[in-house]
């Protein structure tokens, strides 16, 4: 009898210790994307300058290049997961085509500041990876000059 109870324990104690493992590690990678999230959510619906816009650009790039983005066959553009890559573009009013950040990153971002010293920025759309719950794409729209 005692050597039931023993063995019915200690299996009790492993259902705990997995359970609580899992919990665990939910609400670890629960906050880790969160945290990660707010640096880009807190440009949304906001009017950004183009310094701004280039620095969630870098960010964006450097994020990529981190975790390891594989680029797409003999091109600069990272190919999209379903875990963590990020993807920026861009929409100018005037040509009505989206601007990926790679382009943007590869023309520099001098060039880019030149052109657009003045210019305005707004983040309209926000998109989710629905595995890890993590940013996955931002667009920004020119709002003026």
């Amino acid at each position: 009898m005692k050597k039931t109870f023993v063995i019915i324990l200690i299996i009790f104690i492993i259902l705990l210790a997995i359970t609580s493992y899992y919990v665990y590690n939910t609400r670890r990678l629960s906050n880790l994307a969160e945290n990660y999230n707010k640096y880009y959510e807190t440009y949304l619906n906001k009017e950004i300058s183009s310094a701004d816009l280039i620095s969630i650009i870098n960010k964006a790039v450097n994020d990529n290049e981190k975790n390891g983005i594989s680029k797409q066959e003999n091109s600069i553009y990272y190919e999209e997961n379903d875990e963590n890559s990020i993807k920026i573009e861009i929409t100018f009013s005037e040509e009505h085509s989206n601007i990926p950040m790679e382009a943007i990153a590869q023309q520099g971002s001098a060039n880019f500041m030149q052109a657009f010293q003045t210019a305005l920025f707004k983040c309209t759309k926000v998109e989710y990876h629905q595995k890890t719950n993590r940013i996955k794409y931002l667009h920004f729209e020119y709002t003026q000059n």
